[in-house]
């Protein structure tokens, strides 16, 4: 299941929380992290939070920039 999407950086890609379901509370319970560019294709790449897929997009688009 995907929860919130959050827009990162200046080309348009985004963070994606993917995880469960958490049947007690109905909260999401996000298991890791998803980058998708900006057509909206999601990157094979998996990471364990905010920080990891922040940085991920950073890095794409210094190297865009290079």
């Amino acid at each position: 299941m995907i929860g919130n999407v959050t827009a990162w950086g200046q080309s348009g890609y985004t963070i994606l929380e993917e995880g469960e379901l958490d049947p007690v509370s109905h909260r999401l319970r996000v298991r890791h992290y998803l980058v998708a560019d900006p057509r909206g294709e999601t990157l094979e790449q998996r990471f364990p939070g905010l920080t990891e897929a922040r940085a991920f997009i950073d890095y794409l688009e210094n190297d865009l920039t290079a």
